[in-house]
């Protein structure tokens, strides 16, 4: 069967809304975990990271389903991706945050998982899964190794 876009576009609404469902769990007790892949990060997801992700949509239809499944366990991919490396943060955005890091993964298309470091020591937390042409267009020159 070949899938169009409408078909897509109905899978992304549908993964969407499951993410949302799993973020009103996370509404108050944010889910935490230490991980090492490439760098040492102590992670925090709450209900508001997860709604930032699956808002976040693309043009394509079938990038926005796949990023919205991977955003249903950001453990995993952080676990299963490669480290890329860490880019400060543009002046007058994101004033919150230290630096971000990147991490990518390849399944069906490639993807690329942005975590922010939040300032004053706090914890890197999942801010968005975007495609090849974003992170291209948008991220810059990354640093490779430990950030800051």
């Amino acid at each position: 069967m070949v899938r169009t876009k409408d078909d897509y576009y109905i899978e992304s609404k549908r993964i969407r809304n499951e993410v949302l469902a799993m973020a009103e769990a996370l509404k108050g007790e944010p889910l935490r975990f230490t991980i090492t892949n490439g760098i040492t990060m102590d992670v925090e997801i709450t209900k508001s990271d997860l709604k930032t992700i699956v808002s976040k949509a693309s043009r394509d239809n079938k990038f926005n389903a796949i990023k919205n499944a991977l955003a249903k366990d950001i453990p995993s991919y952080l676990k299963k991706g490669r480290y890329l490396g860490w880019r400060r943060v543009l002046e007058g955005k994101h004033e919150e945050s230290a630096y971000f890091a990147y991490f990518d993964r390849e399944i069906g298309v490639k993807t690329i998982l942005a975590m922010r470091k939040m300032k004053n020591g706090g914890p890197y937390k999942p801010y968005a899964i975007i495609d090849q042409y974003a992170f291209e267009n948008n991220v810059g020159e990354l640093e490779i190794g430990t950030p800051l």
